[in-house]
């Protein structure tokens, strides 16, 4: 018997996004999908659906580049089913046809699909690094998403297939593949794939997946191996793989209850929020490195308050892991810590990554960025740190990892209990449900948060006998207003029934931030948001002949707020004054003092950056 968890996301296609911020992001899909699709069918991407092809013997060819090139691909598969189901636009299953049945033939007998094992000579569970477990976790979310979108059961049969091959892989556990749950989306897949089909072996993989971390330490905190999950404390090694491990653990959480399996999560989170994470939301600052334990590690979770800007990695896969992993955890507690952060990495750092087309990327994100001094990427060190945005890449696995996100954001704005809506998000969407005890309800949200304060709720319809509203006032809001009356940040919940409007006024403006004092990269500097939005200073705002890093921010100076013209979506920019402090000469020199020189600037919001001609770019400035 299933236990159901407080709020879950709401079915398929049952909330759409209809106006503001995250409607603007993929209104063009197609054009997005289109792009995707030319670059995965580019001979030189990293990730290619063509290796289907070759597997399926509809092609010739040899399996070219990343093991984990079928994930990525099914991730792309998953946005777009996405997308369709909001939209019902047929344009986009026509152009998914010629995939799924690639896909179906290049699975093997007995279930097994993995094509960098297919059409090579890697024996199948022969080394965690090939990815075999990222892969499949991937299709069986891909699977179960095409078939809630579309009623089309092929990519779901070829997943359960799929799925039944790997139990009698490990199960019962296998102490001998006990270090393969690594980068490890299978958690989260089998969980949606038990969701589906209520097949108890799934939920039990899944748990075991958890189990094995620990058991056999090989890579120890590289990939979360060194110590038992149930036992941990911090957040340690790969931040994606460390993502998806937490986040797949929320889900199984949701449904056995295991108080070890939490308790080691809010541990974990706790240390993250207050040693580990960016003002941004990004989570991973090491490219390469050594643990606390001593164990070697790459794109990694740094030492605790170690948060450098301009080699910051962060990777964008990363920073959406974490924001994956903060929605399940307010879907399974209320509580308001990671709803904030949520909507803080969701924000910033979790779509920098991404152009404001969607066409072009970056892997990394860092905090700054100077034209003129590139991180050249000496000894591997510093691999991805970007320069300029990228189509096709060494490692395409944050694009699809950006269009799932973006496509599947209805599914984020609400979630659901059996008496019940929770809103998780403020944004244009409206919500056409039923209550997980059948009755049906219709909730409609208008607003162009995050550049204006409003945000409108009407319950359209409701049980007869209401229902509970859950809601958010963020922490950065401490003058909030619902239905006139003050509300101080937190979470809150009401009962509404048909015909209730909820009106919350959320005032906005620019905020200066400072870091802990142990951030010592960030001392003697401050940061701006405006709401949840984090800003940053590009080159090509400052009036004059200026650099970046002749340039002091004081805090006693005004923001005017104004539209970003040059840029879509009328963002809100922040116009403000700077002053000129002249850099000196030699790594180490007197000091400068600040003239009384004010040169104009103007702030764009941190996500925006890079969508220009490259110029220099920070969002830790200098204070006066």
């Amino acid at each position: 018997m299933k236990t159901i968890k407080k709020y879950q996301p709401p079915n398929l296609g049952e909330s759409k996004l209809t106006s503001g911020f995250w409607f603007e992001r993929t209104e063009n899909y197609m054009h997005i999908i289109q792009s995707m699709e030319n670059t995965l069918l580019d001979d030189k991407n990293a990730a290619r659906l063509i290796n289907f092809a070759i597997a399926a013997g509809e092609a010739k060819g040899a399996f070219y580049r990343n093991d984990w090139s079928d994930g990525d691909c099914y991730k792309f598969i998953e946005g777009c089913a996405n997308q369709y189901a909001v939209t019902g636009d047929q344009r986009i299953t026509d152009l998914m046809e010629p995939y799924i049945p690639w896909i179906e033939k290049a699975q093997e007998h007995d279930g097994y699909i993995n094509t960098q094992i297919t059409l090579t000579h890697i024996k199948r569970w022969e080394d965690p690094k090939h990815h075999e477990l990222y892969n499949l976790g991937h299709l069986f979310t891909a699977g179960v998403t095409y078939y809630e979108a579309t009623g089309d059961k092929r990519l779901l049969d070829v997943a359960i297939k799929a799925a039944d091959n790997l139990c009698t892989v490990f199960l019962p556990i296998n102490e001998e593949l006990a270090d393969f749950g690594f980068n490890p989306s299978q958690i989260m897949g089998l969980m949606d794939l038990y969701d589906v089909t209520g097949n108890e072996d799934y939920l039990t993989l899944a748990d075991t997946f958890i189990t094995m971390r620990g058991m056999k330490p090989t890579k120890g905190d590289f990939n979360q191996n060194r110590v038992p999950l149930r036992k941990e404390s911090k957040p340690v090694g790969h931040a994606v793989m460390a993502a998806y491990l937490y986040a797949g653990a929320a889900d199984v959480y949701g449904y056995t209850q295991d108080k070890t399996l939490f308790t080691s999560l809010e541990r974990i989170w706790q240390d993250m929020i207050n040693k580990r994470i960016y003002i941004t939301g990004g989570v991973c600052p090491l490219y390469s490195g050594i643990s606390e334990r001593g164990d070697n590690v790459h794109e990694a979770f740094g030492d605790e308050y170690d948060l450098p800007h301009r080699i910051a990695y962060n990777e964008t896969c990363a920073n959406i892991g974490i924001a994956m992993w903060a929605r399940r955890m307010y879907n399974l507690t209320g509580e308001a810590t990671y709803g904030d952060w949520m909507e803080n990495i969701l924000y910033n750092a979790g779509i920098s990554g991404a152009s404001l087309d969607m066409t072009s990327y970056f892997y990394a994100n860092p905090l700054a960025h100077r034209a003129k001094e590139h991180i050249k990427p000496t000894f591997n060190q510093y691999a991805h740190v970007p320069n300029k945005r990228f189509k096709t890449f060494t490692c395409w696995c944050c694009p699809p990892q950006l269009w799932r996100t973006f496509s599947g954001m209805p599914r984020w704005v609400y979630a659901v209990s059996d008496k019940g809506v929770s809103i998780n998000l403020f944004t244009g969407c409206e919500l056409d449900t039923k209550l997980r005890n059948g009755e049906p309800v219709k909730v409609v949200m208008e607003t162009n948060y995050p550049w204006d304060k409003e945000v409108v709720i009407m319950i359209e319809q409701a049980p007869t006998d209401g229902m509970t509203l859950q809601y958010l006032i963020p922490s950065w809001c401490s003058k909030a207003k619902v239905n006139g009356h003050a509300k101080d940040p937190g979470v809150y919940e009401a009962v509404v029934k048909t015909g209730d409007k909820i009106t919350l006024q959320l005032p906005m403006e620019a905020v200066f931030y400072e870091a802990n004092p142990m951030v010592e990269q960030a001392n003697g500097m401050v940061a701006v948001k405006r709401g949840p939005v984090v800003y940053c200073l590009e080159g090509h705002d400052i009036e004059g002949a200026y650099a970046m890093d002749e340039l002091a921010l004081s805090v006693e100076e005004g923001m005017e707020e104004v539209v970003i013209d040059e840029l879509p979506y009328e963002m809100i920019g922040l116009k403000t004054h700077m002053y000129y402090k002249p850099k000196g000469q030699g790594l180490y020199h007197p000091r400068t003092p600040v003239e009384d020189k004010k040169v104009p600037v103007r702030l764009i919001p941190y996500f925006a950056w890079a969508n220009r001609s490259e110029e220099d770019m920070s969002v830790w400035l200098n204070r006066a």
